[in-house]
């Protein structure tokens, strides 16, 4: 007798992953997309702004969360960062990049101890 066949999990896609033609989806993958360039390019401020708008658009996509913390960090607003972060953290609990920012956020505002608390949440990637 075969043992049982283990599930199968799949990753629920990301809004840029869907092949949507709805104009809310188009108007979220080009806000988000333009933002990620900026970012790439160390145009915080702009990609910043960007995020923002794709955030209006998607709310909860906890990925326009996460760079908008990182384009804070970048500005050297950390307050900002951290607030992002625990918003991400309330939405996924085990998010490893919500936990890491919030960790630098609170890295950068001198809080350590509870920044190398948040480091130690972090769950490495596992290869593959």
């Amino acid at each position: 007798m075969k043992p049982p066949a283990a599930p199968v999990v799949r990753p629920t896609p990301s809004p840029l992953a869907t092949s949507s033609t709805s104009q809310v989806d188009d108007s979220f993958r080009r806000w988000y997309a333009q933002a990620e360039d900026l970012a790439n390019t160390g145009d915080y401020a702009r990609a910043l702004r960007y995020f923002q708008e794709a955030a209006i658009v998607c709310p909860g996509d906890v990925s326009v969360l996460v760079y908008q913390a990182v384009c804070y960090i970048h500005l050297g607003q950390p307050s900002q960062a951290l607030q992002l972060s625990e918003t991400i953290l309330a939405i996924a609990p085990d998010h490893a990049q919500g936990w890491l920012f919030r960790g630098v956020a609170l890295q950068r505002l001198g809080r350590y101890p509870e920044a190398y608390a948040c480091f130690a949440r972090v769950k490495p990637s596992e290869p593959g």
